[in-house]
């Protein structure tokens, strides 16, 4: 189901347990962590934050102010672990209703970061440009999301689609969680094209794209780890820039 339904308030415990040695704290961190750069003095906010843990990295990380939100009611336990950090707010709301957030209202952020959550939107395009307006004049927008390959490349072994077919079927589709098999998630299957295009309609300006592999460190400490990515090839990443 989309993000906030059921199925992540079901997994996100689940999700939260898997991430000791995992793709995301092997490969995806580090790539994410490096994109959104220096955030000294910044004003954040975090779309799709999960157990709050990356948002309060960067609250730690000399931010002015974080603001964190999910939609998944899962993952509120996790948020009382970050209470005591005094810049870092946390909250639950869905990022198809960005413009009528009263706990957003009025505010605007040097830097939105979004990590594996905007293939969830209902409208992409238009959940880009509802978070560009959210962003200061040279403010940046950085988010990932799973490589559309990946999907491409899950659907032809479940359908027998083949690559291609897979690939251009953008609608959405549901699949096995990778966390609890019995959990399915579904959600649209965005192209690249298509997260190139909402950048651009969003009057936002592609600054980098990074596609994170796999090093020789990471197939020695955890090889599973490193035969899925060369499986499944991972994330993707976006920066965008909103001009003065």
């Amino acid at each position: 189901m989309l993000k906030g339904s059921s199925s992540w308030d079901t997994l996100a415990q689940v999700y939260a347990g898997s991430r000791q040695v995992s793709a995301d704290r092997l490969i995806e961190w580090p790539a994410q962590r490096t994109m959104a750069g220096d955030v000294q003095g910044k004003r954040v906010l975090d779309v799709g934050c999960g157990t709050g843990e990356k948002a309060r990295y960067f609250a730690e990380a000399g931010a002015l102010s974080v603001i964190g939100m999910d939609a998944s009611a899962g993952f509120a336990q996790n948020w009382t672990e970050h209470a005591q950090c005094p810049n870092l707010e946390i909250f639950r709301g869905s990022f198809d209703a960005l413009g009528t957030l009263q706990r957003i209202e009025g505010k605007m952020f040097d830097l939105i970061v979004s990590f594996q959550a905007l293939m969830y939107a209902r409208d992409l395009a238009g959940t880009i440009g509802s978070i560009a307006k959210l962003l200061v004049r040279n403010g940046d927008l950085v988010f990932s999301v799973p490589h559309p390959f990946r999907f491409a490349i899950l659907r032809n072994e479940i359908e027998g689609w083949g690559h291609g077919f897979s690939y251009q079927r953008t609608g959405p589709y549901r699949y096995p969680s990778p966390w609890k098999a019995e959990v399915s998630l579904e959600h649209p299957m965005p192209r690249i094209s298509d997260y190139l295009n909402a950048i651009a309609s969003a009057g936002l300006r592609l600054t980098a794209c990074q596609e994170p592999g796999v090093t020789q460190e990471i197939r020695e400490v955890a090889p599973e780890k490193a035969e899925w990515m060369d499986r499944y090839v991972g994330i993707i990443l976006f920066r965008a820039h909103k001009n003065g």
